[in-house]
């Protein structure tokens, strides 16, 4: 009982405030837009090439904020994701691996093996946030978005690795 009441401070029963999703939906315009103007300066046309820099935007973007709140990251996302709840190394690590992830991407090597490990992580993790949904355990925030923007781990979570896990998957079918 202890070790729960010391991460009482992450956890909240209130839902998000507009401030809070307002935050949200500026940090994926801003993201959107950084992928939008790297695709533009590129080369190349075609839509795995807009993924790729969507893809390697959007991590690079995501583990930043994991990484400003990384204490309270890996508490949390021990608490969710199926690997990080067995291996706390996993979940230590885990902001670093999407940080790595996402430079792969923004300088395009590694291709097929890149998506892959997308395709695994993300589909993991999708699992996880799903069966945390599932059981319905309210209240928690999303560590994904370390502790600058507070919203409900649905919102988020599912959205990021759902997201992330089908855009690989559309990736290794192109």
């Amino acid at each position: 009982m202890a070790k729960h009441a010391q991460h009482t401070d992450h956890i909240h029963t209130s839902e998000a405030s507009f401030k809070e999703y307002a935050k949200f939906y500026g940090v994926i315009i801003a993201i959107l837009a950084i992928s939008g103007w790297l695709y533009g300066g590129s080369e190349t046309i075609g839509a795995g090439e807009y993924l790729r820099y969507l893809m390697g935007v959007f991590l690079v973007v995501f583990a930043g904020f994991k990484l400003a709140g990384y204490r309270m990251f890996v508490t949390m996302f021990a608490g969710y994701d199926l690997i990080a709840k067995r291996y706390q190394l996993y979940a230590q690590a885990y902001p670093f691996i999407e940080l790595a992830l996402g430079l792969v991407y923004l300088a395009d090597v590694l291709g097929g093996l890149r998506d892959w490990l997308a395709l695994i992580i993300f589909g993991v993790g999708t699992i996880g946030v799903a069966q945390e949904i599932y059981h319905r355990r309210s209240g928690v925030y999303c560590a994904c978005l370390g502790n600058i923007i507070k919203l409900p781990l649905s919102t988020v979570s599912l959205v990021e690795d759902l997201s992330m896990a089908l855009m690989a998957l559309v990736m290794l079918a192109i």
